[in-house]
């Protein structure tokens, strides 16, 4: 099945801290750097022991978002975009992925292995970017397998959330959100076997 995969990296700003060089005037530096930590020592002294104690109000939910009392950070606060790379969505017996197939997976929301076939020349910079980091995670981890073993391996394991875009029979187009994947193989050099913890359809 042809895909658009993306995968999500952080968009920042180059000049977001870019100042002139006469910004800081003679010791203004070390008063500013005094003023910061008297202005946060409490809040970050009082998170470190809420957390502590297990009464911490900040919490990182299993999406690895930062919650709040209930409240869910904002994307767009963190500046979280997207890049993209042409595809192709194989099974775990290597055929081509089917669009009935794909959506009987997620039907019945359970984990499943799919394997990943990348499109080098669609690739954006910015996707090929966050896939060498998370093979450069993988194989990081994985150099530890003979001395602390596959289980402890596979819990260390990189996990990407990847949004995949398609369209289906009726021409409509479909969005979806391959939760917590992780790669199990190395196939080839843009060919990947690929964990797949659910499928999520997304706006």
């Amino acid at each position: 099945m042809e895909v658009t995969l993306y995968l999500p990296y952080y968009d920042y700003n180059d000049g977001a801290f870019d100042v002139s060089n006469d910004y800081y005037g003679k010791d203004e530096y070390s008063k500013m750097v005094a003023d910061e930590y008297n202005k946060n020592k409490d809040v970050v002294y009082n998170s470190m022991l809420d957390a502590k104690n297990g009464s911490s109000s900040l919490v990182r939910g299993l999406d690895g978002q930062t919650y709040k009392f209930g409240q869910k950070t904002s994307q767009s606060d963190e500046k979280v975009a997207y890049s993209s790379c042409n595809g192709i969505l194989m099974d775990g017996d290597g055929s081509d992925e089917t669009i009935d197939g794909f959506i009987e997976k997620f039907a019945q929301q359970k984990q499943f292995v799919e394997v990943f076939k990348i499109d080098g020349d669609t690739s954006e910079e910015e996707f090929e970017t966050e896939m060498q980091l998370w093979i450069r995670e993988h194989k990081s981890i994985n150099q530890y397998i003979d001395k602390l073993g596959e289980e402890w391996v596979w819990l260390k394991e990189p996990k990407r959330n990847v949004k995949v875009h398609f369209k289906n029979k009726a021409n409509e187009e479909i969005h979806a959100i391959l939760e917590n994947c992780k790669i199990m193989d190395i196939i080839d050099e843009g060919e990947f076997v690929m964990f797949v913890e659910k499928i999520r359809l997304v706006d």
